[in-house]
């Protein structure tokens, strides 16, 4: 494959990836974590394809080419990578602070319950509710 089917390639790839991590902070912020995992698995296919051409440029036996005669391509590639980086930070962050409300609601959940299954025994020392199945009798 040429030097220049290989950055255009990768170009386009750097799109998709930028679009999908685009897609998967809409999710986030829509609270539809429900629907990211095909988009995970479409994200890390991609990136393993990224970085197959990323090695096929590597090894790429016009590769002193890309410093000079496709250096604009070179550096517009870093640009979208930078771009897709960023996006990812950012979902990265926003899911982070999701999963942080709602250990904190599940830890406010849990106290809550606790407290109203504690009861006090005849000496005032508290005791737990059994909310075992079943009657005794």
């Amino acid at each position: 494959m040429t030097l220049d089917a290989l950055l255009n390639h990768q170009k386009s790839q750097l799109e998709l990836l930028l679009e999908i991590t685009g897609q998967e902070l809409e999710l986030i912020v829509k609270r539809k974590a429900l629907e990211l995992p095909p988009l995970t698995e479409r994200k890390e296919a991609l990136l393993l394809e990224i970085q197959a051409i990323d090695g096929q440029l590597a090894s790429h036996p016009d590769r002193d080419q890309l410093g000079h005669r496709h250096a604009g391509a070179v550096t517009e590639l870093r640009e979208l990578l930078h771009r897709c980086q960023e996006k990812n930070q950012v979902a990265e962050q926003l899911l982070e602070q999701s999963l942080a409300g709602i250990r904190q609601l599940t830890n406010i959940l849990s106290r809550l319950h606790e407290r109203q299954s504690m009861t006090y025994d005849q000496k005032g020392h508290t005791k737990g509710i059994n909310k075992g199945a079943g009657f005794k009798v």
